[in-house]
């Protein structure tokens, strides 16, 4: 049985592969009709000769992009060209960023109450100290703002960071 269909596929495989065959190979060899592209052309046709136009670029004194009247440049004709440019004064303002550094932070689980289905003590080793925190309860500057199975999610002075599961 396995015979007969083996044999009908190589058919089908062989027949198919001919068909493209003999379509590629008819485009080269088996060219019946040969297709004359003469066309007839008018021998008296005169071409245009097209003349080249001229302007000349002048100064715009306003700023298109801004819509700001700009700096105005004078010229003259003679050797020197002056320019007369705004001055733009920007205010610089610097902020005072107090850097605190993150304290040495590991997370070792989490203990879930069966009476109190609220209560979520999360064991956190803040600068070797085990501490028990709660949910958004700030301790010593860090809060957890999110608990998953194998990490938690800690904000200290507005930086989120998370820490996986020792």
């Amino acid at each position: 049985m396995k015979k007969k269909i083996n044999v009908a596929l190589i058919l089908i495989v062989l027949t198919v592969w001919g068909l493209v065959a003999s379509k590629t190979l008819k485009q080269y060899f088996f060219l019946d009709k040969k297709t004359n592209h003469t066309k007839n052309y008018n021998s008296n046709l005169k071409i245009n000769q097209i003349n080249k136009d001229t302007f000349s670029i002048n100064h715009i004194d306003r700023d298109p992009f801004l819509n700001k009247e700009g700096g105005v440049i004078t010229s003259s004709l003679a050797q020197n060209t002056h320019f007369k440019s705004t001055i733009i004064k920007k205010k610089i303002i610097i902020k005072h960023v107090e850097i605190l550094n993150w304290p040495l932070i590991s997370y070792h689980g989490y203990i879930n109450s069966k009476d109190r289905k609220d209560e979520l003590l999360i064991l956190v080793n803040i600068d070797k100290k085990l501490h028990k925190l709660k949910l958004n309860v700030q301790s010593e500057g860090i809060t957890v703002k999110k608990v998953y199975k194998d990490s938690i999610e800690i904000d200290f002075n507005k930086e989120i960071k998370i820490f996986r599961l020792n």
